[in-house]
């Protein structure tokens, strides 16, 4: 499997649908793993937007029913495409049931003329002097067996930690690159409120919302990703993160509703 470009190429046309073959081992519960899901559907989104100046900004996703290996039948169209962005709706379906919608948004690179500079990298210690994360069939998900993990500082889940917050290091196994790669970054480590559970409880991604503000040419670097829930009330938490690269690029900022049961 390949979480790159080529994934627009894995969409096939047939008159108003495209379809796609989901892979096995890529499951995160009972769905096939959300940052796969997400490439998914950003490559779909790609293939309506030419201009090549229109890089995607913003990916918004609602995840309605659990992906499930085996063929997807995809929608996708151009809502509105205007001098400097163009937004897409994507919406992806199994059986009779749709099981994901997104609106991936595309712009082009505008004035610089007020640039803010972003909150600095987290200084951790480097993902080499760190141990790896094991991969534990059946209590681990089962897509972390293509991710090297390495947790840096803060509440792993189910440890009863007062705080809601830490800091990692990943980077993939398998061939990564491009928007995809990227995306699959974003939703690699689990909600941050589960470190404060005493025991393993269920949680699921309700809605996520994705900028991207840089692809990096090399995939094969540590990446450091900060996580922290900003609140969690009645079962359902607000977890917002940020991906660096190794020299410090701020190359993505997510947030998730997360479904908490327990």
């Amino acid at each position: 499997m390949r979480i790159d470009d080529t994934l627009i190429d894995q969409w096939t046309a047939d008159g108003d649908h495209f379809f796609f073959d989901v892979p096995e081992g890529w499951m995160q519960g009972r769905s096939t793993f959300g940052g796969l899901t997400a490439a998914i559907m950003a490559a779909l989104g790609r293939r309506v937007v030419p201009e090549a100046d229109r890089s995607l900004r913003v990916f918004s996703t609602q995840l309605l029913a659990p992906v499930v290996p085996g063929q997807l039948r995809g929608e996708v169209s151009v809502l509105r495409s205007g001098r400097n962005i163009t937004f897409t709706d994507v919406r992806l379906a199994q059986g009779d049931a749709v099981v994901a919608r997104a609106t991936p948004v595309f712009a082009k690179a505008l004035s610089d003329a007020l640039d803010i500079p972003p909150p600095p990298k987290p200084e951790v210690t480097p993902a080499e002097s760190l141990q790896p994360i094991p991969y534990i069939p059946g209590f681990m998900p089962e897509f972390t067996q293509h991710v090297d993990m390495r947790w840096a500082e803060g509440a792993t889940p189910y440890s009863g930690s007062e705080t809601a917050a830490f800091v990692g290091h990943c980077r993939y196994r398998v061939p990564l690159g491009g928007v995809a790669g990227l995306l699959a970054l974003l939703d690699t480590w689990p909600a941050p409120s589960l470190g404060k559970a005493s025991k393993p409880i269920p949680a699921s991604t309700v809605s996520w919302t994705a900028h991207l503000l840089g692809v990096p040419a090399d995939f094969e670097q540590w990446f450091t990703f900060q996580y922290e829930t900003a609140v969690g009330q009645n079962g359902l938490h607000t977890v917002v993160g940020r991906l660096y690269a190794e020299d410090g690029t701020l190359l993505g900022w997510t947030e998730q509703l997360v479904a908490v049961f327990g």
